[in-house]
């Protein structure tokens, strides 16, 4: 109950904060979102700026409400750790494979929770979609929960700049489900590399050109927008 009524509280207010700096928002393909009650999801989403979280959090409809992960430096102040504890925040140390966090957010999954991913593992200083990472992808062979690839357009203006006028966008794309596999040793590492390299291109085909960074001559050229 107390973690409904933060989340609502947050919601409201992130939705006040955003009128209050004349953002304009638009989310695109949300009927690509499974019915909340198939359970546990993964959402995978680029990451540019520190209110990339804030944003998608409110662009989601509230019955979506979200879990992620979240340095653990940000943890250290009680008051700060009550808030995001109530958040779903999942603490997770960011200098190692952190084995408890990702236990925990398997754990949340398989509970029925809706866990936001930023699969690059870190904010783009420029911008750029770069190289993802492979938990998000581990995560949904392991737990069977599909993932849903989007992208978050415009909070890029946030950098070095400000977001006051303008226009974010939440693309999301299809839902889609990645088979575990019995294979071992490389095989396995093969497959997860190439399940997360097509992840990441799914994501880079729903972002504008100039921002696919790392994925950009990897895109077929049939999937580039015109």
């Amino acid at each position: 109950m107390v973690r409904y009524l933060v989340y609502r509280f947050l919601y409201v207010s992130i939705d006040l904060m955003m009128k209050l700096r004349w953002w304009r928002w638009r989310v695109e393909g949300l009927e690509n979102l499974p019915p909340r009650s198939i359970g546990g999801m993964i959402i995978a989403v680029n990451h540019v700026h520190w209110l990339d979280i804030l944003a998608v959090g409110r662009l989601l409809p509230f019955s979506y409400r979200v879990a992620w992960l979240g340095k653990s430096e940000l943890f250290r102040n009680p008051v700060q750790r009550w808030l995001l504890q109530n958040m779903h925040v999942i603490p997770v140390d960011r200098g190692k494979r952190d084995m408890a966090a990702l236990q925990a957010a398997e754990e949340g999954l398989r509970r029925g929770e809706v866990l936001l991913i930023f699969p690059e593992g870190t904010r783009s200083k420029t911008g750029m979609l770069q190289k993802g990472r492979s938990g998000a992808v581990r995560l949904a062979m392991r737990t069977g929960v599909p993932i849903i690839p989007a992208a978050l357009i415009g909070t890029h203006h946030g950098i070095g700049g400000t977001l006051r006028g303008q226009e974010v966008v939440l693309r999301i794309g299809t839902p889609y489900y990645i088979k575990a596999r019995p294979d071992t040793g490389n095989h396995r590492a093969e497959y997860v590399s190439s399940a997360t390299t097509d992840l990441m291109m799914q994501i880079a085909a729903m972002l504008p050109e100039g921002f696919r960074g790392h994925y950009r001559t990897a895109l077929p050229q049939a999937r580039l927008e015109p």
